[in-house]
């Protein structure tokens, strides 16, 4: 009668266990499917894309969540681009970046990004 018990009580651990377990993973996967809103498909509402054979190209993407991406490049002795994009931030603030790339380099432009302070500027003796 003994190892039978014993039998009996491994066997309602180890159900006890497993089920314990089920209802853990369960409780973690909702949970992180309520806190992680990147869980949900989002809805692509433009994709036109261009391209010529001259090197020239433009796309236009919108998405459901409100991101926003134009873009248009040419050859013009080496790489032109310009173009913008604009999404609203985890804290709800709207970001809006335009920019242009080309023989002066990558100059973007918007209210999020930082400016630097002007540097204190002494003339020489010369």
């Amino acid at each position: 009668m003994g190892p039978r018990f014993e039998f009996r009580l491994y066997d309602s651990l180890r159900y006890y266990r497993d089920k314990t377990a089920g209802l853990l993973l369960l409780s973690v996967l909702v949970s992180e499917a309520a806190e992680n809103p990147y869980s949900a498909p989002i809805t692509i509402l433009k994709d036109d894309r261009t391209q010529d054979a001259y090197g020239g190209y433009s796309f236009d993407f919108e998405s459901g969540n409100g991101i926003v991406w134009q873009e248009s490049g040419k050859e013009s002795d080496g790489q032109a681009k310009q173009g913008g994009w604009r999404y609203g931030s985890p804290e709800g603030v709207p970001v809006e970046i335009s920019f242009v790339a080309d023989q002066g380099g990558y100059q973007p432009q918007g209210a999020i990004i930082p400016v630097a302070p002007p540097l204190p500027y002494q003339r020489s003796g010369n």
